[in-house]
């Protein structure tokens, strides 16, 4: 079954957070804004701001976390239940960018492979802002014994098992598969 997955583009450009609006607009430290296909969740926290965006048709979502001056502290892009992707963009308190970060550097077998062996694999990658309860495909970049792994959790509904496979960060070759259990009710 595939499932067409658009990453999201960022840019290194310098940004701001509108702290004037999102005072004006905030309910419990929080503005949610619903624009065309996306959800925008604006964050007030100790350190400062965050915006996250997340798309109604992708399982990727951007993440910027701004200083308590309003300028941009760190922005990228992330899997909605999982790891960040691609380059994360780091900046001063000026608003300088300082580190153009890869994290993905040493995953041979990447996220777009990642996603294809989801795919052929039937495993479900859900879009959009997270919803609440249930148990949703995880995918995690780990270090194990040294060597970089993808951990991918998810739930198969025709045998009703919930499995968790850890696959080669260089090569995506299955190292282990194991059964995991449902806790709750």
């Amino acid at each position: 079954m595939e499932q067409e997955i658009i990453i999201p583009e960022i840019t290194k450009e310098f940004e701001t957070f509108d702290i004037k609006e999102f005072n004006t607009k905030k309910l419990n430290e929080e503005v949610r804004k619903k624009e065309d296909d996306k959800l925008i969740i604006l964050l007030d926290y100790s350190n400062g701001y965050s915006k996250s965006v997340y798309y109604d048709k992708n399982a990727f979502s951007v993440v910027n976390n701004y200083y308590l001056n309003g300028n941009i502290e760190i922005k990228g892009v992330r899997f909605n239940n999982g790891s960040e992707y691609g380059t994360w963009y780091h900046y001063d308190e000026k608003g300088n960018l300082t580190e153009e970060e890869n994290i993905d550097e040493g995953y041979d077998f990447g996220w777009l492979d990642v996603i294809k062996y989801c795919h052929k694999k039937d495993i479900q990658l859900e879009k959009g802002y997270p919803k609440r309860g249930g148990i949703k495909t995880e995918i995690y970049k780990n270090e194990e014994e040294g060597k970089k792994v993808w951990t991918i959790s998810y739930y198969k509904p025709k045998t009703d098992e919930y499995i968790e496979v850890t696959l080669d960060g260089k090569t995506g070759k299955e190292i282990k598969r194991r059964d995991l259990e449902f806790i709750g009710n």
